[in-house]
């Protein structure tokens, strides 16, 4: 009579180290499924434990969204993350480049097309009132302007004599609402580069001449 094989042991992990495990799974099953399809049992499956053993980590399942956002969406291709990349348009003396930070995040975001899922599908279910990120994205224009003017921008002298950054807020909520509209068609078929595409579009929000050399 064969033998039954030993169990493989448990991995135990840090809290921190299960919670990435937990927030990796719950972007999958959201960018396929949406928040309102998701099912904590599944993510518990997906995590090797129990829905118990789930609900420690994220208390809820508006836990879990929170998670998703805070510790996925909103700490990666930072301005911050430019900076620590080390590009020569990140760490100019006079400021960081708009159009090149803009161009970084593209980049960030083609290279993660979970991330990209993740967001969209979010954003559509947040429409309406009753879910529990409406008010997140309702805020997050605010949020996003905020952050960004904690950060020094080099700006062209045309921009500055009109006023500096604190004028900048219309175009550069203009760049967020295109690069989301440029990700929605990335899921699209043709296939399409969403680099090549930002390509496109930067000229038209970054116009020649004011912003040759400022790239």
């Amino acid at each position: 009579m064969a033998s039954t094989p030993p169990a493989k042991p448990r991995i135990r992990m840090s809290a921190e180290q299960r919670r990435e495990q937990i927030v990796e799974v719950a972007t999958d099953l959201v960018a396929t499924h949406g928040f309102n399809g998701l099912s904590l049992q599944r993510v518990a499956d997906g995590v090797g434990i129990t829905q118990a053993g789930l609900l420690h980590y994220i208390g809820t399942k508006e836990g879990l969204l929170r998670l998703l956002l805070d510790q996925r969406y909103d700490r990666q291709g930072t301005p911050q993350d430019f900076i620590d990349s080390g590009d020569p348009a990140a760490t100019h003396p006079e400021g960081m480049s708009l159009p090149a930070y803009f161009r970084y995040l593209v980049a960030f975001n083609e290279a993660r097309p979970r991330l990209m899922g993740l967001y969209m599908t979010l954003g559509v279910e947040a429409t309406d009132e009753t879910h529990p990120a409406y008010d997140y994205f309702i805020n997050r224009p605010d949020q996003v302007w905020d952050y960004y003017s904690q950060f020094t921008w080099r700006l062209p002298p045309q921009v500055i004599e009109a006023g500096g950054w604190a004028t900048m807020r219309p175009l550069v909520e203009m760049v967020l609402e295109a690069m989301d509209g440029i990700q929605v068609r990335y899921f699209r078929r043709p296939a399409i580069s969403l680099s090549q595409e930002w390509a496109r579009w930067e000229p038209v929000l970054f116009p020649s001449p004011t912003w040759d050399g400022y790239r």
